[in-house]
């Protein structure tokens, strides 16, 4: 027992002199200084460290009476909860998935459950007494609004490398939508770079959505590439430092999240068929259910199935353009012939009908009644800041533009799985020390 304790207080000793922690703060002639107080540990608006705790999932087609019979609540208790909760929430909508836990106490013969607390989601929750005083409480989590900048380089893709950096990645998804029609991120490379100010929500700690991005520098290619939150008389988006616009006529891609399977060519060998034959599309391969997008605000002329390009859309963007998307699982919500989309709109998902061989989208797109290469044309930009606008941009800007300027791209992926990497050989190299002398 003494060289477990000598073990252990000597190990934190040695991990917190690399990491850099004092020990004790304060006055250190003091003894009071020197004890140890429990930090509540508040969640749900309750102080955890109160109860013993027990963290569980729904399970696959479990039912609310089986979880409570599971932690030995009475059938009593069940069926007074059950009326208790109408009007409130329906437990028969429960999913399996979902956490709850269980608080209570410890006796001589069992533990005796006094709460269960059941989440519906990241922020809303049911707080189930089931001890003497049995109520049913629905609440929410506090959110946290956090204000963050952060910067890295990328290694393997911005998903994986938003990942490494415990960033969420949902911001991923929303920086790639603000440049959709200025960077093609099919293409991104090693060693491009990023710097974001945005806004994020937090509950308990833990990232749980993206509020607006104020601004953002992508660098590709070694080309930076600004973009700025602007909002005007109702009218609001992003705009580079020059105050012309980031939307496209066009955006890049009809998916936000793919790779290019097959280019558009005049000649190719069809993997279905086994003839060569031209292929007037571009084959964009995503995982089946993937969400397809308008590239452009339009009418629907078609949307229907074929027997080749099983289920399809075809939008009309004016007199000079024409779009269309193949193989779908399904049309999207909504969509038929004559009805308005708008740019990045969902319209069907990714699926594998007609003459396929897996789940893509093949993106078509005309011009002049001609079918051409999408991602060889020069398609114009929307209308830049309106000029009476212009001063009050600019000065909008300014600070944001002097903290993006000045940021160091020292959040490199790279390096913080190297040092997670030595934080972990320091860890296991001062175990193997201490058990030679122990």
């Amino acid at each position: 027992m003494i060289r477990i304790l000598l073990f252990t207080t000597s190990l934190n000793l040695l991990l917190f002199s690399f990491l850099g922690i004092k020990i004790f703060e304060g006055n250190t002639n003091n003894p009071i200084s020197r004890q140890t107080v429990a930090t509540p540990n508040i969640k749900y608006g309750i102080n955890l460290n109160q109860y013993l705790v027990k963290e569980e999932t729904v399970q696959k087609n479990e039912s609310f009476a089986q979880i409570m019979m599971k932690h030995h609540v009475s059938e009593q208790t069940v069926n007074a909860l059950m009326k208790q909760s109408k009007g409130k929430f329906n437990f028969h909508l429960i999913k399996a998935g979902n956490n709850y836990i269980v608080l209570g106490k410890k006796n001589k013969k069992s533990f005796t459950p006094t709460k269960i607390i059941y989440e519906l989601n990241n922020i809303e929750y049911v707080v189930l007494n089931v001890d003497k005083q049995l109520s049913v409480i629905t609440a929410k989590q506090q959110i946290e609004k956090k204000h963050r900048e952060v910067a890295g380089v990328i290694r393997g893709s911005l998903y994986e490398t938003f990942d490494n950096l415990d960033i969420n990645p949902a911001l991923a998804i929303r920086l790639s939508e603000i440049f959709a029609c200025t960077i093609d991120f099919y293409k991104i490379h090693e060693g491009d770079k990023f710097k974001i100010i945005f806004d994020e929500e937090r509950v308990n700690g833990e990232s749980i959505g993206i509020g607006e991005i104020s601004s953002a520098l992508f660098n590709s290619n070694s080309k930076d590439y600004y973009a700025f939150y602007f909002e005007k008389d109702n009218k609001k988006g992003y705009y580079d430092e020059d105050g012309n616009s980031m939307r496209k006529q066009f955006l890049k891609s009809p998916v936000k999240f793919g790779r290019v399977s097959s280019r558009f060519s005049k000649r190719r060998f069809h993997p279905v068929t086994k003839i060569w034959k031209a292929h007037l599309g571009t084959d964009y391969a995503a995982s089946h259910g993937t969400p397809i997008i308008a590239t452009a605000d339009g009418i629907v002329e078609e949307a229907k199935y074929g027997q080749f390009n099983g289920n399809y859309v075809k939008i009309r963007h004016n007199g000079k353009y024409k779009t269309q998307y193949l193989h779908m699982s399904r049309i999207g919500k909504g969509i038929r012939r004559g009805s308005r989309v708008s740019q990045g709109q969902t319209i069907g998902y990714v699926g594998s009908t007609g003459l396929a061989t897996g789940p893509h989208v093949c993106y078509r797109f005309w011009k002049d009644g001609q079918q051409v290469d999408p991602r060889k044309q020069q398609l114009k930009y929307s209308e830049p800041i309106h000029s009476k606008y212009k001063s009050q941009f600019f000065s909008s800007i300014k600070d944001d533009k002097s903290k993006l300027d000045n940021m160091a791209y020292n959040a490199d992926p790279e390096k913080f799985q190297q040092k997670k990497l030595i934080d972990k050989k320091y860890f296991a190299a001062a175990t193997k020390i201490f058990e030679r002398h122990f």
